[in-house]
């Protein structure tokens, strides 16, 4: 079964599906970056997730500069891969311009690519701090040792900014994800809650045919991963 995931930023996708992704290791998954920040740690990721990946180079935190491209990429990725899950940002109800930009390319992509026409599921998942409004029609509960797994795997994701980014507030992050199970009544503080495009209510994916804080620390180092610096090198 081929998952293909689709996020914004490098990081972006390990608070929403990570770890749905750790659940689906023995699976194909394909990861998407649009923007490319953090490389070295992206790959190790990766690698951890027994996942694939590949950059588009749109220009962090101006990727709707780039928006027609993406979209247009995106399309030959879902051609190519015609994966069964399909999971990408929210295209509404985040403050971040570069999420609900790659949200809304996506939705277009999937149109392009025909997505539809065979059996498939794109499920948007929020980002922690910045999806303000969601509403989860799905979810995955998750055990206790996938999430201190996935909150090791997104402490890996900021290395390099650990002075502004530093453990407890990654915790932090990853905790705020899993609130959204709540929204929807699923009594579970270890949960990942998507929104289908098409409803579709399991406790983990089956295969095709069964169908955070102080944003301070952050600091100067954002303009450095703007000019392209990849600081988990």
């Amino acid at each position: 079964m081929e998952i293909l995931v689709v996020t914004p930023h490098t990081d972006d996708f390990i608070y929403g599906v990570g770890g749905t992704l750790i659940t689906h290791a023995d699976d194909d998954i394909h990861i998407v970056a649009v923007s490319s920040i953090q490389q070295t740690a992206a790959r190790d990721v990766a690698a951890a997730f027994g996942a694939t990946i590949e950059f588009l180079e749109a220009p962090y935190h101006r990727i709707s500069d780039d928006a027609r491209r993406v979209k247009d990429r995106l399309a030959d990725i879902l051609r190519d891969r015609r994966p069964a899950y399909v999971f990408g940002p929210p295209a509404t109800g985040d403050w971040t311009a570069d999420h609900t930009t790659v949200g809304r390319v996506l939705l277009d992509a999937v149109d392009l690519a025909g997505t539809f026409a065979y059996k498939s599921r794109v499920l948007r998942f929020p980002i922690a701090s910045t999806t303000l409004e969601f509403r989860p029609n799905v979810w995955i509960d998750l055990p206790v040792e996938i999430v201190k797994r996935k909150i090791e795997l997104a402490a890996i994701m900021t290395r390099g900014l650990e002075d502004e980014w530093p453990k407890d507030l990654v915790e932090w992050e990853v905790n705020l994800g899993l609130r959204y199970a709540l929204d929807l009544g699923w009594p579970s503080r270890h949960a990942e809650a998507f929104d289908a495009v098409f409803a579709v209510p399991f406790h983990r994916l089956p295969p095709r045919d069964e169908l955070p804080g102080e944003p301070e620390r952050m600091g100067g180092k954002v303009e450095a991963l703007v000019r392209g610096e990849d600081l988990s090198a």
